[in-house]
């Protein structure tokens, strides 16, 4: 009797040794094939979270830009305004009950700092409208669809930082020098490759968004001037309707992409090459920004053309342009009052508190 219970046992213990080895194999197993998948499929899986989330690059409600005057309006409401410039021009002025936030820090401060959900707005705010176009842009593709960037920065809030902001900004190199012939738009490629080991595009998502909140502005802005004195460096795309491409011309060299149609797999988005670095110019340079970062989420080597056409093209920008949203000048200029540490500051050259609010355009 006592033998027949070893050997029961033994086999017990054999049988769940074989089971544990089993379960053992059959889940390592499971986790190659799903990190292989992960890391063969992310670009894909990305595109398609996005696009199964609104599609926002895409989508009418591309870039999600707020005027400084409604901010101001808007101060008694459940709006959260974060400041993303340096803690020294925080510092210096900023807009009441604001927060400081580096960029880097963005990602964080959603997640485990507040309740991004709970705020009517929240509005991102930089000194020129293109960091804060380029943040706002990715935390819509993480989805915080209550999330703005206020046009033109800082500069559109105060009229003493439009003087060294938005005012320095504008110029005309490029007037008489635009061409007009049109361009073909490069071949149809495929998807830039990336690797974050997610194992589902709201996490690749995610991870991408950590990696590429942690850059300088260098890091994805660049000069027109630039292009010009790199030809063939970048593929550069004129983010303009067709209409305003023919109308307007373009940098050498430059093909025509239209807003908020014409970076869909189902479009053009495929025509990008991904062994060259892709530069992007609109109006002010808002929305290319916001573009920039959708590019760069994917795994493209992405640029947005500092204050777009304005810098280079303004007089023509001001006297062609449809919408008062698409150049830089006076209707944007506010007049509101500043808080400098814990008190309140009017601008140095302030009378009355004048108010602005000027929709349409980027």
């Amino acid at each position: 009797m006592l033998k027949l219970q070893r050997k029961i046992n033994y086999w017990s213990i054999l049988l769940l040794l074989l089971i544990f080895v089993a379960n053992a194999c059959t889940k390592s197993t499971q986790q190659q094939e799903k990190a292989q998948t992960a890391v063969a499929d992310e670009s894909a899986a990305l595109l398609e979270f996005f696009v199964q989330n609104g599609d926002y690059v895409n989508s009418p409600l591309a870039p999600a830009i707020i005027a400084a005057g409604d901010v101001y309006n808007n101060r008694d409401k459940n709006i959260l305004v974060i400041d993303l410039r340096s803690i020294e021009q925080f510092d210096a002025g900023h807009i009441e009950n604001a927060v400081h936030v580096d960029p880097a820090n963005v990602y964080d401060y959603f997640t485990n700092t507040i309740d991004p959900p709970a705020f009517e707005q929240i509005v991102f705010v930089c000194a020129k409208g293109q960091v804060s176009s380029y943040v706002s842009g990715i935390m819509r593709l993480l989805g915080y669809d209550n999330t703005y960037s206020m046009r033109f920065g800082m500069s559109s809030w105060n009229k003493e930082l439009a003087q060294s902001g938005w005012d320095k900004s504008i110029g005309n190199e490029m007037e008489g020098k635009m061409e007009f012939t049109e361009v073909k738009k490069h071949e149809k490629t495929h998807l830039p490759k990336i690797e974050t080991g997610g194992s589902s595009g709201l996490e690749i998502a995610n991870l991408r968004a950590q990696e590429l909140l942690n850059v300088n502005q260098t890091d994805f802005l660049i000069g027109f001037q630039d292009i010009i004195e790199n030809p063939g460096k970048y593929y550069t795309i004129s983010y303009f309707s067709e209409e305003e491409y023919k109308e307007l011309g373009h940098l050498p060299g430059v093909a025509q992409y239209t807003p908020r149609e014409s970076l869909s797999e189902k479009t053009d988005l495929l025509t990008l090459p991904t062994d060259q670095p892709v530069a992007v110019y609109c109006n002010t340079g808002q929305q290319s920004a916001t573009v920039a970062a959708y590019l760069r989420m994917l795994g493209y080597e992405a640029y947005s053309v500092k204050f777009g056409a304005n810098s280079f093209i303004y007089d023509s920008m001001r006297k062609n342009a449809k919408l008062a949203g698409h150049y830089w000048s006076e209707i944007h200029q506010n007049n509101l009052p500043l808080e400098s540490g814990s008190q309140s500051a009017a601008p140095a050259n302030a009378g009355a508190t004048e108010i602005k609010s000027v929709q349409g355009g980027c």
